[in-house]
């Protein structure tokens, strides 16, 4: 093939044949396809990346939305619980008698309970069946056990009577080693607090005695912290070493 120089640019004098035009948009059209895939490939990749991030809670190892699911989850167990405790009250059993025990957790066995229609766990008693909370919702540190907690040692300010002796203690329903944004979550739905980011409230501790038919005292919760007086239902955050975030509901009040 002869090439002709005009101004410096190359004219061929033959003309390219078909094949070659097809072969050259082929190639053209190859890589315009390669670019706009890398394109939405790097697109995809920040969206992902986006609503991983906007889902999380700040400072959190829970999504803001499992820990709302969450929250809505425990409030209503407890609240069943509750109802089926009042409606073994309803029912003539007395507190010596109600029993917590059940298959999941051991250590709730009441002497005072000698049949199932006073078992809140029974389906001849309260109908319910223990369900153990999803794991993910716990935080780390303390090392979490997975448990709802049944205790009989505390007195809720305001909830009863309140004093410093097993007469005032509280039947409660516990749930501790929470993640924040689950106890945040809580309290938010529960009119606690008045913004979402809110610290919880603080209290020094819990008392830790499953309630087997008799009462104990170990602690006043609300007693230091005047928000407290008088909820039945709230996260707090215990200061005492292990400090953590617990959720308590009061089943029961003397």
């Amino acid at each position: 093939m002869k090439v002709i120089f005009k101004n410096t640019a190359p004219v061929y004098d033959k003309p390219m044949n078909m094949k070659n035009i097809s072969q050259l948009n082929r190639a053209r059209q190859s890589g315009n396809a390669l670019f706009f895939i890398l394109i939405a490939v790097a697109m995809l990749g920040a969206l992902s990346f986006a609503v991983s991030q906007g889902g999380r809670s700040s400072g959190s190892g829970v999504s803001a939305e499992k820990a709302r699911l969450a929250a809505t989850d425990l409030i209503d167990y407890s609240n069943t619980v509750a109802n089926a405790a009042a409606q073994l009250r309803l029912r003539g059993y007395s507190l010596s008698e109600l029993s917590f025990e059940n298959d999941i957790v051991s250590g709730y066995s009441n002497g005072n309970c000698t049949e199932d229609l006073c078992k809140i766990f029974a389906p001849a008693g309260g109908g319910v069946s223990y369900l153990e909370p999803p794991k993910d919702i716990f935080a780390d540190t303390p090392a979490p056990d997975y448990e709802w907690h049944f205790y009989g040692d505390n007195a809720i300010q305001g909830a009863g009577m309140t004093c410093a002796s097993a007469s005032c203690a509280d039947i409660i329903m516990v749930l501790d080693e929470l993640d924040l944004s689950v106890c945040q979550q809580l309290n938010d739905l529960l009119g606690v607090s008045a913004n979402l980011s809110d610290a919880p409230p603080t209290d020094a501790d819990v008392g830790n005695t499953k309630y087997t038919g008799s009462f104990s005292y170990s602690e006043t919760i609300g007693d230091s912290d005047a928000s407290l007086d008088g909820l039945r239902s709230v996260c707090i955050q215990k200061t005492t070493s292990p400090a953590e975030y617990v959720y308590y509901r009061v089943l029961i009040s003397q």
